[in-house]
């Protein structure tokens, strides 16, 4: 090899190193419009069902299809939203209304029954001014850079749902739209193979969405039989809006417990109901209630209905989950199941003659 062979290999190298940083680098300055379209391929695929319905049953133009399903989606979003913001309103009335002085004592005093039971057992978990440990350590003043913070959070969050709304309508008017898209980045002269992994991928993301759907049925009639049970008010709303929360990885369980029991006892308040004997041995049963609920979401429904929908063995799917979140936290959760999925789909069409792609993909 001589000296100009090995001078244009250097260069070569150096070259694709950089543009490869390059398009990382234009990936993540552009990442929020790929996350538009995500999000937005997502709620595509979750009207699909309902799109082809239209279009292939009754015969009406892609264009008044695709308007239709996208009004229906934004119209349950909209209900749901006229549901919980009236509640959120109520609640928040009925906080406001409270004695927080006799709330705190209350509270102060089942602390100190609670301390004085540990103390017993050589436990000391408390100082004994109960009520510092409430006492407020901040005050919070609202500034000009928080206004105007909050105004910039309201016009992103505009242009975020005017972009997915946007988007979604033309990936359900043109159905072929999102594979024209991939077509055109992937550089592959086997442009059918291409169109079948993505036909196989919409197939399974569409169920595995599907799937996500039942699983907030079935944790909003869990929780609504748990607040039924005390006959909370408003548990209907309460319900759902747990069941949504449920679909957020790590807080989204953490933050359903604290909306459960904080809305539930403001329910109770509202009714007179005694601190001390009514509403903490409420308040304690539907916590217990609320966990079993999530072991049998962990347990059960996510391992079963995400198997049902994506073609994999439950155990497989919690180890998917288990390791991305290991891995990635939150975000790895998150996306776990449809970029598995996807992998799958991939390394089935393309790399099928290795022993362990065998192994994974058997059931797709």
């Amino acid at each position: 090899m001589n000296y100009k062979d090995i001078s244009k290999g250097i260069i070569s190298a150096v070259s694709v190193i950089f543009l490869t940083v390059l398009l990382f680098f234009l990936l993540w300055k552009i990442r929020f419009v790929l996350a538009y379209i995500f999000v937005a391929f997502a709620f595509s695929l979750m009207g699909r069902p309902l799109m082809n319905f239209l279009s292939e049953k009754i015969r009406i133009s892609n264009t008044i299809s695709a308007f239709i399903t996208l009004s229906i989606m934004v119209g349950i979003l909209l209900t749901f939203l006229s549901f919980v913001i009236p509640l959120a309103l109520e609640q928040a009335g009925n906080l406001s209304l409270l004695d927080i002085n006799k709330l705190q004592n209350s509270i102060t005093e089942q602390v100190k029954l609670i301390d004085e039971a540990l103390k017993n057992r050589h436990i000391y978990l408390f100082e004994d001014n109960y009520a510092q440990l409430f006492a407020s350590k901040y005050n919070f003043k609202i500034h000009m850079d928080t206004l105007q913070s909050g105004f910039s959070l309201l016009a992103e969050l505009g242009i975020s749902i005017f972009s997915v709304t946007f988007i979604t309508f033309f990936f359900l008017r043109e159905k072929d739209l999102f594979n024209r898209m991939i077509i055109g980045a992937v550089p592959t002269n086997n442009i059918k193979k291409v169109i079948q992994v993505l036909s196989n991928i919409k197939d399974l993301l569409t169920r595995y969405f599907l799937g996500i759907c039942l699983q907030i049925c079935s944790m909003f009639l869990l929780y609504l039989a748990i607040l039924g049970g005390f006959k909370i008010k408003d548990m209907v709303i309460i319900a759902m809006f747990c069941a949504f929360c449920n679909l957020i990885p790590y807080l989204g369980p953490l933050l359903g417990f604290f909306i459960i029991n904080l809305l539930s006892m403001s329910s109770m308040f509202s009714l007179g109901m005694d601190f001390n004997s009514q509403i903490i041995p409420t308040i304690f049963w539907i916590s217990i209630l609320y966990l079993i609920a999530q072991l049998i979401d962990n347990a059960i429904f996510q391992p079963l209905i995400y198997a049902k929908s994506v073609k994999s063995h439950p155990l497989e799917i919690f180890l998917v989950m288990l390791i991305s979140g290991i891995l990635f936290g939150a975000i790895g959760v998150t996306f776990a199941i449809p970029g598995y999925t996807v992998l799958r789909v991939v390394l089935k069409s393309f790399f099928n003659r290795f022993k362990i792609v065998q192994a994974i993909t058997k059931n797709l």
